[in-house]
């Protein structure tokens, strides 16, 4: 091959190189602008910024429960009537749904501000079954009613933070509503 073919040979091949370097191009701002988007999307499916909220007469009266580091779940779960009989085909118990239950919701944060923590300990000693928001930052929200049936401060460690552990009793049926668009 004399060195005029090589030439024109490697030319060829930095050409070829171009065109799929300008056909692949798209493709990947394509792909990089769906990343973006999807970053975007998992940011709004993410807890953090989540609040929990006593609601009172007012807006005023509003308790938001600062500093948390975990709300429990929230949702229903029926119970089960055994209806076995002697007739029950194959020897499996058998059942049907009972009364729903909500169940409670566990609540774990740090004491920084000891006034939300007093009124809290308010709260419980009361009994009262209250209203309650739980607000995900992308505007999704459970309300329910509730009374606190535990409150308490949280294990004392060495190089640990002052913290409190609480459980709400949910009273009733919660409501979901999710985020208008």
């Amino acid at each position: 091959m004399s060195k005029k073919e090589v030439k024109t040979d490697v030319i060829e091949n930095q050409v070829d190189e171009t065109e799929e370097i300008n056909e692949i191009e798209p493709m990947m701002m394509a792909l990089n602008e769906g990343i973006e988007e999807e970053e975007e999307t998992n940011m709004s499916k993410r807890t953090i910024g989540t609040k929990l909220t006593k609601k009172g007469a007012t807006t005023a009266d509003d308790l938001v429960v600062g500093h948390l580091t975990s709300i429990g779940e929230i949702g229903l779960e029926s119970e089960e009537i055994d209806v076995t009989t002697h007739d029950s085909v194959d020897d499996f118990k058998e059942f049907i749904a009972g009364s729903k239950d909500a169940g409670e919701v566990a609540i774990t944060g740090y004491m920084f501000t000891p006034d939300t923590f007093e009124k809290m300990m308010v709260l419980a000693n009361s009994r009262e079954v209250v209203d309650w928001v739980v607000e995900y930052k992308s505007g999704h929200k459970w309300e329910f009613k509730a009374f606190l049936k535990s409150l308490k401060d949280a294990e004392k460690t060495v190089d640990g933070v002052i913290g409190f552990n609480g459980t709400l009793r949910i009273s009733g049926k919660p409501t979901f509503t999710k985020a208008s668009a």
